[in-house]
């Protein structure tokens, strides 16, 4: 495995592979696992509204930036479960278990989450999947959400959120933001 992916970082550089190397790049299709890491990583960067291609450094600050704002989460009692069915009784089976939703409350002013304006979306469904993304990172009003992106439409913008708080995905609180839906016990 060592050597498949010395040779993808290789493929990825353009260095010229070494005759073990060339053999390596051969019997384990190194060049499909290069194609592949490459989607995976747009559609990773895409499904966090980040602009894609970045540098690793810029990639490495945006993920401790994520991970210091779950573990704020996670401190206030917001545990965000893929699969509360499934993770709840195997990782936490003294908490209780969901059943209705709560508002999320925002522990810091929305202004101090660092954000570049990403671009609006051209379909429907990447723009809601857009809305939905920003508001999973923060709680968020319908202005802070056009701000966030370029060009987008405000009736637009309204109509994913409401949209998704139809679909029980987002809450709106008293301070008129638009939150992640959070179950609690």
């Amino acid at each position: 495995m060592t050597g498949m992916y010395n040779v993808v970082e290789k493929l990825r550089s353009g260095e010229t592979l070494t005759p073990k190397e060339r053999s390596i790049h051969e019997m384990a299709a190194c060049g499909v696992l290069r194609d592949l890491h490459e989607t995976l990583d747009v559609l990773a960067a895409e499904a966090y509204g980040w602009p894609w291609p970045m540098a690793r450094e810029q990639i490495l600050e945006r993920l401790v930036a994520l991970h210091d704002e779950r573990v704020a989460e996670e401190k206030r009692g917001l545990i965000r479960w893929l699969r509360p069915d499934y993770q709840i009784p195997r990782f936490a089976p003294t908490a209780p278990v969901p059943v209705e939703l709560a508002p999320v409350t925002a522990a810091e002013p929305i202004a101090t989450i660092a954000e570049v304006r990403r671009p609006w979306p051209t379909t429907a469904v990447e723009q809601l999947s857009a809305v939905a993304g920003l508001v999973a990172q923060g709680p968020r009003t319908i202005d802070e959400m056009v701000a966030a992106f370029s060009s987008p439409k405000r009736e637009q913008v309204t109509r994913h959120l409401e949209t998704l708080a139809l679909m029980g995905e987002v809450l709106l609180d008293d301070a008129g933001r638009y939150g992640t839906a959070v179950r609690v016990g």
